[in-house]
């Protein structure tokens, strides 16, 4: 399973969740170093990249796996924020406790959370749900937490969201800022809920794996240390953000002779929940009613105006956002190329009842 001739003596690296957004721009990276010997897994694998197959939640190590590894990169995970605390707990905490087999006393364990497992509290050590925003959140500080009781040489690395290359927006899968594209197309998001003055710190996955990659050569690493790598006060805010993705998904939509899209409109989270919600909720279909709780999730990280607080900044974010965007289009045309319809169920009046009362 290797992936290339290494030099003789080059340190042995694992990377899990192999076929993800950062395993897979993380293997890239350090299948080009040749003084690295890399070996992917994920739970499906792939033979065409030679890339183990291994449900990390309930199944041992396969044969191959079991060997004895300089560094263990763990980037397996599940990012829904609506798993139930069964789902959480199985892929994001069960995985961590799978590892132990494969990690000696002087294997690096790197392990990749989120910059937001710090929940409601601003740190890691609760295990009540209720001190984090969701239970994608709870899990990953929970893994936090069983990383360090588990692995003697540890190291980790706390993301925001994360999208495409900088230089041209490729991602192995599309989640968290995705979703909010696809929306704008297919008519799932008929107005952003969110402050419009919030931070919207999302990186690109090559400045992680980059880090990722700079800490398997670093020796003096693995002294249970975080890192928490974002843009923090260079983070734009939500509407530049949403403007910037925007404007280049309509550019594209020029090009293949569409129309552009309106900006949907933004409504405070307060706003929304106290006058609009309530009013809007009796007039939706079933599906709608589901669509609105999915992008709820969205919710408290677009009201967030307190910058992260980095200890590796990365800057200049809003064009990732446009080439991602970009990238996103070409990869999903036919949704890209859609013009949304007005929510069916959503009477005029009803809204009109909402801003009356709110005003």
């Amino acid at each position: 399973m290797s992936s290339h001739a290494p030099v003789k003596g080059s340190p042995s690296v694992l990377v899990t969740g192999a076929s993800g957004l950062v395993g897979h721009e993380l293997l890239d990276q350090l299948r080009q170093r040749d003084a690295v010997s890399t070996v992917g897994t994920s739970r499906r694998g792939s033979t065409a990249v030679q890339i183990a197959a291994w449900d990390m939640s309930s199944e041992q190590p396969p044969p191959q796996l079991q060997r004895d590894w300089d560094v263990i990169i763990n980037a397996a995970a599940n990012t829904r924020w609506t798993m139930s605390e069964e789902e959480a707990t199985a892929a994001n905490v069960s995985s961590v406790r799978a590892l132990k087999s494969l990690a000696s006393e002087t294997t690096h364990v790197i392990h990749v959370s989120t910059a937001y497992a710090v929940g409601l509290r601003g740190d890691v050590e609760s295990a009540d749900l209720e001190d984090y925003r969701n239970t994608y959140e709870w899990s990953k500080a929970h893994a936090e937490r069983v990383a360090h009781e588990l692995f003697a040489r540890l190291t980790i690395v706390r993301p925001p969201l994360i999208v495409g290359r900088r230089h041209d927006g490729r991602a192995a899968r599309f989640s968290g800022m995705y979703t909010l594209i696809r929306g704008m197309t297919v008519g799932t998001v008929p107005a952003v809920i969110a402050d419009p003055d919030a931070r919207f710190d999302a990186i690109p996955v090559d400045d992680l794996c980059g880090l990722l990659a700079d800490l398997v050569d670093d020796a003096t690493a693995g002294d249970h240390s975080v890192h928490t790598i974002a843009a923090g006060q260079a983070a734009p805010t939500v509407e530049g953000a949403v403007g910037a993705i925007l404007d280049s998904l309509n550019a594209w939509r020029l090009r293949q002779g569409r129309e552009p899209l309106e900006s949907p409109p933004f409504i405070p989270p307060d706003s929304w929940k106290r006058f609009y919600r309530p009013f809007v909720l009796e007039h939706l279909t079933a599906r709608q009613q589901l669509i609105l709780d999915l992008l709820a999730s969205f919710e408290p990280y677009l009201a967030l105006t307190a910058p992260l607080v980095p200890d590796r900044p990365v800057g200049d974010v809003l064009p990732c956002l446009k080439t991602s965007t970009d990238y996103w289009a070409d990869t999903n045309p036919r949704l890209a190329e859609l013009t949304p319809q007005p929510w069916r169920g959503m009477e005029e009046r009803t809204v009109m009842k909402a801003e009356e009362r709110h005003a």
